[in-house]
């Protein structure tokens, strides 16, 4: 079954209504994805880690609270686990409320046939319509492959094929580098998934400038660098000569007291960001983040010195 034009009306006017009986308290604004009309999260929840045997009842009280926090934009994959069942498991009829991500093109355990062909990439949008229980998905990215296999032209001609059929509504490309603005240059995907953060600045140089030209929408993967701007999880980052002036900077910003959302808000400041995904199972986390993403942008001073500061990527 193709893309019902009147439920993606519905599902748009159902999130206004609720931001406005919400009286916009609880939930985040929510932002147009590039030349989409998905309107999406600040925030995304990444839903990786819910599919590697976390505890059933921690992944029901974190899909429970989504809406409560305004979060609207979920991402997962087809070789994330159990993700993409869990999330038709718990969101079940309230998944139209979300705008969901995932991508294609993997293998899976136990499967046959080549990363990135046809079969595989129809196999793999197939199952996610399933697990979720969906007739169309908002946006599939293909997952992470080469700028070779990008030209070769098997895969992007197997996603826009799902698109035509009524599978998929939106194409997007996540990888990064030389391989993102391969994707970025053929002109068919309407969105893209991007490292950005404070200790990976990468992006800067090219993909984004690329990707805000060309129009795509950006969703930046590992905003708050895997938590490694927590000492603890990376002491010998942080006994690095980058880090004392990065410190120094944000201290004086008062900006340091949170590095998770320090980085977060460096993350989220960049004007071609739609959206950044975090991915817990923790309920409390996922509230934490919650309200990291709805604090200001850095100033631009500090982003200016940031950038200026970065380690070499």
């Amino acid at each position: 079954m193709g893309f019902n034009p009147r439920l993606g009306y519905l599902r748009r006017n159902f999130r206004s209504e609720l931001c406005d009986l919400e009286g916009g308290d609880s939930l985040e604004s929510l932002v147009r994805l590039g030349s989409t009309d998905l309107q999406v999260s600040r925030h995304g929840f990444g839903a990786a880690r819910i599919g590697d045997g976390a505890p059933l009842e921690r992944i029901e009280a974190v899909f429970d609270g989504l809406l409560n926090l305004g979060i609207t934009f979920i991402d997962t994959a087809d070789c994330y686990a159990h993700s993409e069942e869990l999330i038709g498991r718990y969101l079940g009829n309230r998944i139209g409320e979300f705008v969901i991500a995932t991508k294609c093109g993997c293998i899976t355990d136990g499967e046959q046939g080549e990363e990135y062909s046809r079969p595989v990439i129809e196999r793999s949008i197939d199952r996610s319509l399933e697990r979720m229980g969906l007739e169309c998905l908002d946006l599939v990215f293909l997952h992470t492959c080469s700028a070779d296999i990008l030209r070769a032209g098997e895969a992007t001609d197997a996603l826009l094929r799902a698109r035509d059929a009524g599978k998929v509504r939106y194409t997007g490309y996540s990888g990064d580098d030389e391989d993102a603005l391969q994707a970025i240059s053929m002109g068919v995907f309407d969105a893209i998934q991007v490292t950005f953060n404070i200790l990976n600045q990468t992006a800067l140089d090219a993909v984004l400038p690329a990707a805000q030209g060309a129009g795509l929408g950006v969703v930046a993967k590992r905003p708050i660098a895997n938590a490694r701007l927590l000492p603890e999880d990376s002491p010998q980052f942080h006994a690095g000569p980058y880090w004392d002036p990065v410190r120094s900077l944000l201290a004086e910003d008062g900006a340091w007291d949170d590095p998770l959302e320090c980085s977060l808000r460096f993350t989220l400041s960049h004007p071609v960001i739609s959206s950044a995904i975090i991915g817990t199972t923790d309920p409390s986390h996922a509230r934490e983040n919650a309200r990291r993403a709805q604090a200001p942008p850095l100033s631009p001073q500090l982003l200016d010195a940031l950038h200026r500061l970065r380690p070499e990527d």
